[in-house]
């Protein structure tokens, strides 16, 4: 089964400035392409979708023309989520019409996580999400579980373009709690426009004791909700390193498309990726 894997992160410490990476941890160094595939090995990675790495703000066009400079030696890379401050920010037009031509990027992306509630409401927001889709970029949705319902109303705000759920909304499998983001999951499902990333559940689990059925039941749940032509696997690597990485989570992905059909099975995998990411060329 091809793979077609929708998240994955790159970084240069030394070329740009990430905020959120503490020294000394074990994210403060650089992770490129080569790392990937070394933890990728073995396995049928077809192409990948570069994600922006929360790098500082100032850093969106820099960022963007370092990920195409990987691809000259490095076709693997298929496509770009490059980031954007929507809001705060005299240039975002201008950044949005220059990612816009640049032949990679497919979606734009500002973290909701991390921001106090209303973030995502709020007017300069919503008008940011529109005049990306105005491009005809995609949006997706960084946030967690507890951001589902100021989501939802986004979505709806935001009804004439496509969006993209990152990571089933990071529910918390450490706490094992399943309300209210399974029917909040299943109203965001519910909008047509929306597909959603299995993706980036291992680091939502506890780090060392997660076993299998502990991210399945939310995988489930989310695949069912969304249904087989709107769901995206992806790795969230080199994140998902801190829990067990690739190499346990797919094993796990592989048992949710375990009792489906051969086509469902392709879709999740690469198909879906192809179309949400418009790559019309193959792999």
């Amino acid at each position: 089964m091809k793979i077609l894997d929708t998240h994955v992160h790159f970084w240069d410490v030394a070329a740009l400035r990430y905020p959120w990476i503490e020294r000394g941890s074990f994210f403060d160094r650089t992770f490129l392409t080569q790392d990937y595939l070394r933890a990728s090995r073995d396995r049928p990675v077809a192409g990948l979708i570069f994600v922006e790495a929360d790098a500082d703000r100032t850093c969106t066009l820099q960022e963007a023309r370092w990920v195409h400079s990987l691809c000259a030696t490095e076709p693997a890379i298929r496509g770009i989520v490059a980031r954007v401050a929507l809001t705060g920010n005299a240039s975002v037009i201008e950044e949005l019409d220059t990612l816009a031509a640049m032949p990679l990027v497919r979606g734009i992306r500002d973290n909701i996580q991390g921001h106090p509630p209303g973030f995502a409401t709020q007017a300069a927001f919503v008008r940011g999400v529109r005049e990306v889709g105005n491009r005809g970029l995609h949006f997706e949705l960084c946030i967690q579980h507890h951001q589902l319902s100021e989501t939802l109303e986004l979505a709806r705000r935001c009804a004439e373009m496509p969006l993209v759920l990152d990571h089933c909304a990071k529910p918390d499998i450490r706490g094992a709690a399943r309300e209210p983001w399974l029917s909040l999951i299943r109203q965001l499902a519910a909008l047509p426009h929306l597909v959603c990333k299995i993706s980036g559940l291992v680091t939502e689990a506890d780090w060392q004791r997660w076993q299998p059925e502990d991210l399945l039941w939310y995988a489930r749940q989310a695949a069912e909700a969304f249904g087989p032509d709107r769901i995206l696997f992806g790795s969230d690597w080199p994140v998902c390193e801190l829990a067990g990485g690739l190499a346990r989570w797919l094993p796990v992905a592989e048992a949710l498309a375990a009792p489906w059909s051969e086509s469902e099975r392709e879709s999740f995998f690469f198909g879906n990726a192809q179309r949400v990411y418009r790559l019309n060329d193959g792999p």
